[in-house]
């Protein structure tokens, strides 16, 4: 069962790539399926709290981490180039560091659509959606637009090496069908299960320079 949700960008996107240390990230040109699994439990435990995530083979938990999450993109990618200033604690002292950092400027919106196994599963992730307002970084913010039960056709693809469609490739993460809540929780010392997997932004350089590179949609 598929339906979409739209949100459209009100600021510059920033979310780094997991592999990126902290002093040179680029940032991925969308929300990753586990941004936005991470959104929705936010969302859910500001709400009504966490105890029902908790809960042997919660139901709710299992709406969240099992839905399949594609993208159908459009419109203009400009990703502009920084150098920031973040503080390091060196020998118990907070220092000034330069580090690189990449903001991207969406034109369009972004329609994220999701396949879920029931009814049950899209009026749960319903309740939530419609208020998440950012995505990445703090301050990143979307605004909600509309929810679609005809969506329309993912043109961001996984990876296959027999096609040599046009884009980019960018490395993903999402939940692990492994994982537990405690997988999930920051406030728990159990280790992060994350999947990862290559998608194909059908984007293409138009132009670019030392401090901006601009991506059309194909």
């Amino acid at each position: 069962m598929k339906f979409s949700v739209i949100y459209k960008p009100t600021n510059l996107f920033s979310l780094k790539e997991s592999n990126s240390t902290n002093s040179g990230a680029k940032s991925l040109l969308i929300p990753s399926p586990y941004s936005i699994k991470m959104a929705i439990f936010n969302q859910a435990i500001t709400i009504h709290g966490k105890d029902i995530f908790e809960e042997k083979k919660s139901k709710e938990f299992a709406f969240i981490k099992d839905s399949q999450i594609f993208y159908h993109v459009s419109g203009s990618f400009c990703v502009n180039n920084c150098f920031v200033t973040i503080q390091s604690l060196r020998d118990g002292t907070y220092r000034g560091k330069p580090s690189f950092r990449e903001y991207v400027y969406l034109s369009d919106n972004i329609e994220i659509i999701f396949d879920v196994k029931s009814e049950e599963a899209k009026q749960y992730l319903q309740k939530y959606l419609h208020r998440i307002n950012y995505f990445g970084k703090r301050g990143c913010f979307f605004q909600f637009v509309a929810y679609r039960d005809n969506p329309s056709e993912p043109n961001v693809r996984e990876f296959d090496v027999s096609d040599f469609s046009p884009g980019i490739l960018q490395e993903f993460d999402d939940i692990s069908p492994k994982a537990d809540f405690k997988n999930v929780n920051n406030f728990d010392s159990a280790s992060a299960k994350r999947d990862k997997k290559i998608l194909v932004i059908p984007v293409r350089n138009v132009n670019s320079s030392k401090s901006y590179t601009h991506f059309r949609c194909l």
